[in-house]
């Protein structure tokens, strides 16, 4: 969607001039459902169709599970299936535990390769729940399987509205379907013990097979007949830059969208890089703030923004995206309060652990993704605050992040014993001792102590003029936790689980980060001090002379100090603590003996982003790691990850060969848990603080084409935040259903393919909604922001060019 500006829009130079900018909305936020990927879907001309099921032989299916079918007519007409769940039959296994149906048939194996899409028309009637989600499926038994080895392709979740029928246009391209021996329609109910009064019944029309003009899912290439643009607009002063394939047109045509007007003409230009040919359209003259929107030949996009408060619209979503995930407090429209017999446990110690914000599609919670998202909610308000700007959403930026305080501060134990991680995918009855119950037991573990530290010493900064008691107690507990983390121990035994194991660097450098905030917090010097001693850490880990002949690189990292391993991550994403913390102790220390290796380690690894970068050119998107040829040798076979050595071979080899052994994969070795947006937006926030600590506009230029990639400018045209922008697409949030301001885990890969893929199948986890990413982009914008005031302040981002 784009920003609500009041008309005339006026630019100053020392303060934001525009009218509207101060309003927030009223959260949760609505959408424009106009602008998602479905309404589109729904436009399409169908070019062939077949009704595979019009209910007329209900013999044919099967229901599976504890409930009943029957048979009857639509509200339109048709013939419908009425499924009816027996949601007070709880089971002891399966995903919850709870309640589940699953009505199937059996095929002669069929060969749908003449069609490429599902429709069908679904009308929940429920009691006791907001939405539901149903689980489409097919299984095809031809050359290639589905589901594949991971179980992902083949399988779409839905989520609907209760009490209306809403269309299902669900495109199958990239799935194979030669041999189809069997389609589903699946439900969980996502409680254990319902109340009595709770029913959930679904009505399901007839089916059809559609052939339709495909969306784009693979490759670098942009769709077909459209161009890639930032849907969240452009910066003043910084590079501003759309993509096309296959475009016909010489010229292009900034357009001003209130009048009509061409403000800009330029020559397409035409490129050609590893990633194939490309045509490149370059407006970066235009700095004056405004509506505008693309034209070339017959093509054209959608409006945007070139102004100074872009990125705004985004920082609110995301606001909303925390509010719609809080935990133990009611939200219009998405759930009662709840979970509040869930119990975190120490020994005899028990403490009701709902709060802060649910994690995910899911509604796991934990201290690790939520006081990380304490931290960036309180450093975006304290950068605003410091540059005298948008005081309305300061403040709506401390009340989210006392909100997740409240939680970090409450659910501890003696001894520096939390709660990293614990699983949640039922709404609970709030009764405690009953079947529905998933205790926690808490660990020690250093890597979550620091984390809360960090995020507690900060919130005493922000909060100490606000609320002096709250602030005295958040520092008092940071300072504790400070002490557990370092006499804890990173070892399995500490973890909730392995995705959460910090590396001996990963860990210096979360620990630097607390130990300054700690320093900054009260001066003392001992903080200061084990900054230091974990500096020397990050900088014995990096890798400071090229490897690889032909695409020589230098500068990033391994796991510690021994330099065995090559720093990877695959799904939540730390790269950013070693810059952080190195950059953070230059900005404090100046004059340290050391700060100079700091300042060479900082920029020494943005020189390689950099570098790394150019290698997919035109995009400019990071690539994820430097790999070696010989790792897979000794990575895990078997885990829970379903990890496969020969994969990994295969994984390693698409990269781009450095020469060596060396090879630069796109995106990250992986295996049944996909997505990249932990890492993108990690390694992004390690751009944007060098270039904040370096002064260096290049730099930056290269973080907002991360960001860019994210909300539009990329091969696929779509935004991937649910309600920003255009053609977003409904994600994973099965438990609380959309919410505007979602960010997924991410783009995945196909198979061992190095290429983008993002089909128009929703499924986990890379299409699940995650609080992770959604802190790392209020982080980042902390730098965005701090570098666009440094632009205002120094005269150079605040000119309008003249047009030519």
């Amino acid at each position: 969607m784009g920003l609500r500006w009041a008309a005339p829009i006026f630019i100053c130079l020392n303060c934001l001039s525009v009218a509207s900018a101060e309003d927030l909305p009223r959260m949760p936020m609505e959408v424009n459902h106009e602008n998602s990927a479905e309404y589109g879907w729904l436009k399409k001309p169908v070019l062939a169709a077949r009704t595979i099921e019009d209910w007329s032989n209900p013999r044919a299916w099967t229901l599976r599970g504890e409930g009943g079918v029957s048979y009857g007519e639509c509200a339109f007409g048709e013939r419908c299936a009425v499924v009816d769940v027996a949601i007070d039959t709880p089971k002891g296994s399966g995903w919850t535990g709870a309640a589940s149906v699953s009505l199937q048939r059996t095929l002669a194996g069929e060969d749908w390769r003449g069609y490429n899409r599902l429709y069908l028309r679904v009308r929940p009637q429920m009691t006791g729940f907001r939405t539901l989600t149903l689980i489409l499926s097919f299984q095809s038994d031809g050359a290639e399987k589905t589901p594949d080895i991971y179980r992902r392709e083949g399988a779409h979740y839905v989520t609907l509205p209760n009490r209306q029928w809403t269309e299902i246009a669900w495109e199958i391209t990239p799935i194979p379907r030669d041999k189809v021996t069997q389609i589903a329609i699946r439900y969980f109910c996502q409680k254990r013990l319902p109340d009595p009064s709770d029913s959930v019944r679904f009505e399901v029309s007839a089916i059809r097979l559609e052939r339709v003009e495909p969306d784009h899912y693979e490759g670098w290439s942009v769709a077909p007949g459209k161009i890639a643009f930032s849907h969240s607009g452009y910066l003043p002063g910084f590079a501003k830059t759309a993509l096309a394939s296959g475009l016909k047109a010489v010229d292009f045509f900034l357009v001003d969208a209130a009048t009509g007007e061409p403000v800009l003409r330029k020559p397409v230009e035409r490129v050609r890089t590893r990633l194939g040919e490309f045509e490149r359209l370059d407006f970066s003259a235009c700095d004056r703030p405004g509506l505008y929107y693309l034209r070339a030949g017959d093509v054209r996009t959608k409006s945007f923004h070139i102004h100074p408060e872009a990125w705004r619209d985004s920082i609110v979503k995301t606001i909303n995206f925390f509010y719609g995930e809080r935990c133990g407090m009611e939200v219009p429209g998405i759930h009662d309060a709840c979970h509040r017999d869930w119990l975190a446990t120490h020994k005899d110690l028990r403490i009701v652990m709902n709060g802060g914000w649910h994690d995910a599609g899911d509604l796991s919670q934990g201290l690790v993704h939520t006081g990380e998202a304490v931290h960036a909610l309180f450093a975006l308000a304290a950068q605003l605050e410091a540059a005298g700007r948008s005081p309305r959403l300061v403040e709506r930026l401390i009340e989210e992040a006392r909100w997740g305080l409240d939680w970090v501060l409450r659910v501890r134990f003696p001894g520096g014993y939390r709660i990293g991680f614990a699983s949640m995918n039922i709404w609970t009855n709030g009764v405690i001792g009953d079947a529905d119950d998933r205790p926690r037991e808490a660990l020690n573990n250093p890597n979550v102590n620091y984390i809360a530290a960090a995020a507690e010493a900060l919130a005493y900064r922000v909060l100490r003029k606000r609320d002096p008691h709250l602030a005295a107690r958040s520092l008092a507990i940071a300072e504790q936790d400070w002490e557990f983390a370092i006499a804890g121990k990173e070892i399995p035994e500490t973890r909730h689980t392995p995705a959460y194991a910090a590396t001996e660097m990963e860990l210096a450098g979360v620990g630097a980060l607390a130990s300054l905030e700690l320093y900054q917090a009260t001066g003392r010097q001992k903080y200061a001090d084990h900054a230091r001693r974990l500096a020397r850490i990050i900088l014995d880990s990096q890798q400071t002379a090229p490897v690889g002949r032909e695409f020589p690189l230098a500068g990033f990292f391994y796991t510690g100090p021994d330099r065995k391993e090559i720093f990877h991550q695959f799904h939540r994403g730390n790269d950013q603590a070693p810059i952080v913390a190195l950059a953070r102790l230059c900005e404090l220390f100046p004059k340290d003996p050391d700060s100079k290796r700091w300042r060479a380690a900082v920029a020494l690894h943005t020189e390689y982003m950099k570098k790394k970068a150019t290698a997919k050119q035109p995009w400019g998107v990071l690539p994820a790691y430097v790999y070696r040829d010989d790792e897979w040798k000794t990575a895990p076979e078997g885990d829970r990850y379903q990890s496969s050595r020969e994969a990994y071979r295969e994984q390693v080899l698409q990269g781009v060969p450095m020469g060596g052994g060396y090879f630069l994969k796109a995106f990250p070795v992986w295996f049944g848990r996909r997505g990249n947006y932990g890492v993108l937006l990690s390694q992004t926030k390690a751009l944007t603080t060098a270039a904040r600590l370096l002064g260096d506009r290049e730099t930056m230029d290269l973080a907002l084409r991360q960001l860019e990639w994210v909300v539009g400018r990329n091969p696929f045209c779509q935004s991937t935040m649910w309600g920003e922008g255009y053609d977003f697409a409904q994600q994973y949030s099965v438990s609380s259903g959309d919410i505007v301001g979602s960010l997924p885990v991410g783009m995945m890969t196909r198979g061992n393919r190095d290429l983008p893929y993002w089909p128009p199948q929703n499924s986990y986890v890379y299409k699940e909604v995650w609080v992770h990413p959604s802190a790392r982009w209020l982080w980042i914008m902390e730098d965005v922001l701090a570098m666009r005031e440094r632009e205002v302040k120094g005269g150079s981002a605040t000119r309008v060019k003249a047009l030519p």
